[in-house]
């Protein structure tokens, strides 16, 4: 029962775990994709300001280029918090409650892989010396 209740906490601990990773690496996403947006428009304002200087003597171009600074600091802002959003303390934990689960159940089915053949033993002999091989194994394995 304790195997698989422990594996049944490993693969809870896997979902949650995958689960925060894919809502933290789209929200990454939407807010690069938000800061790429701002960079094109930042890109285009340029052109249109620099544009704006070849035909009018500096009328257009003032405003042009705070409309393009105003993109600039957007897209600046947005991109750092795209690069501040991958972090999730409660995924980072679900992965160390899902590896400890997996090795606890690597050693109960040890475990039990050791117990099966006292288990199985016929004779009174055989059973005596299969369990004190079991305990000294088992002794070992539990001080790891």
């Amino acid at each position: 029962m304790r195997l698989i209740a422990l594996a049944r906490a490993a693969f809870e601990a896997q979902g949650l775990h995958l689960r925060r990773v894919a809502r933290a690496r789209g929200i990454q996403a939407a807010l690069a994709a938000t800061a790429a947006v701002f960079a094109l428009m930042l890109l285009l304002m340029l052109h249109v300001a620099a544009f704006a200087a070849l035909v009018d003597d500096w009328g257009a171009p003032g405003a042009a280029l705070l409309v393009a600074a105003g993109d600039l600091v957007l897209m600046v802002i947005i991109g750092i918090a795209a690069g501040r959003a991958g972090h999730d303390r409660v995924a980072e934990e679900a992965l160390v409650v899902r590896n400890e689960a997996m090795r606890q159940l690597g050693d109960s089915a040890a475990r039990a892989a050791m117990l099966l053949p006292l288990l199985k033993s016929q004779g009174a002999k055989k059973g005596l010396i299969g369990a004190a091989v079991t305990a000294l194994v088992l002794g070992i394995l539990s001080r790891r």
